[in-house]
């Protein structure tokens, strides 16, 4: 599982949308289900084995939903002595196990045709997204090469919202570059972006200053108000000032004047 019930922003995620990102290629999984009170402690995607196309839900399968006295008289517990009672409990837990096997592929039947759906819908919405770009902005997304560029030009359809935020389109930087982007405003007219992306080597820093280049033009032309001339630099503030050869100093990157 690692890497997706680690973070807690998943928790409030659909199953079928992680799976959707994280494995696209998988289009059939074998679907177990816990329960709905394993919910208040979980994300609704509690396990995932894509080795073996396996997955575990905090949801309800058929067998929960379903009258219980169908498969156990609760009735016939009342009157046993506490030996005979644990027995009698753990042989009613392993026949719900294999009753829960039993439905097994039903499970998993109706949480693939969800993900179907789910997938299905959001084509639909990607597709309607592409469309109105292109008819609203003359904005083609499907050309569009800079990988930070094709996350945040959707935003386009919200820029009355974002135009002139700083705040929120620091936010937005920081989320699509994956690391701490704040902004000061040098004088009336101006805005500087200061990106903090830490060791990098002096390869590294041009090539990424080279590469984010196109977004903060995008971010210039669409989000920051007209009169406002937008400006960005990369900076490492944690290295300190000493002389190396495996890093050296880059001016106005990791060495201040």
């Amino acid at each position: 599982m690692s890497y997706i019930d680690k973070d807690p922003n998943n928790q409030e995620l659909l199953a079928e949308l992680l799976l959707s990102v994280y494995f696209p290629n998988v289009k059939s999984w074998n679907a177990a289900y816990g329960s709905f009170f394993s919910r208040n402690y979980s994300g609704d995607l509690r396990s995932v084995h894509p080795e073996t196309n396996k997955v575990t839900l905090s949801r309800n399968g058929l067998y929960d939903i379903l009258p219980e006295k169908m498969f156990f008289d609760v009735e016939d517990l009342r009157f046993r002595e506490s030996r005979d009672l644990a027995q009698r409990i753990d042989e009613i837990y392993e026949e719900e196990k294999n009753i829960k096997d039993y439905f097994l592929p039903l499970d998993s039947f109706f949480f693939n045709h969800s993900c179907q759906y789910h997938a299905t819908a959001a084509n639909l919405i990607d597709n309607e997204a592409k469309w109105l770009l292109k008819q609203l902005f003359d904005y083609d997304i499907e050309a569009e090469e800079n990988v930070y560029v094709k996350q945040i030009a959707p935003l386009l359809l919200h820029v009355t919202e974002i135009r002139a935020d700083l705040d929120l389109i620091a936010h937005i930087l920081s989320e699509v570059l994956d690391c701490k982007v704040d902004y000061q405003v040098n004088h009336q007219d101006e805005v500087l972006f200061v990106v903090h992306r830490w060791d990098l080597t002096s390869q590294e820093y041009y090539a990424f200053v080279k590469e984010i280049r196109p977004l903060f033009d995008f971010v210039a032309y669409w989000f920051v108000a007209m009169e406002m001339d937008c400006i960005y630099k990369v900076k490492d503030y944690h290295q300190p000032f000493i002389l190396s050869n495996e890093k050296p100093l880059v001016l106005d990157y990791n060495t201040q004047i």
